[in-house]
């Protein structure tokens, strides 16, 4: 179980991400609103990016993989 100082780290990269989504979403509503993009091809290279990331070994692996 978690202790008092983990939860909080947690918490706060959680409040992080949440602040990061409400940015991201604020941007891509401002793009669509301009005609500038879609919510589909926003959707469509999200998901290749995805397809393409999961082919490779990620930084994050690498950086937090178990050094016993």
């Amino acid at each position: 179980m978690p202790n008092k100082k983990e939860k909080e780290a947690l918490r706060e990269i959680a409040e992080e991400v949440d602040t990061f989504d409400t940015m991201l979403s604020a941007l891509v509503e401002l793009l669509e609103e301009k005609g500038i993009l879609t919510q589909q091809e926003w959707e469509n290279r999200i998901r290749q990016k995805i397809e393409k990331a999961q082919k490779l070994t990620s930084y994050r692996e690498i950086q937090f993989q178990d050094k016993r």
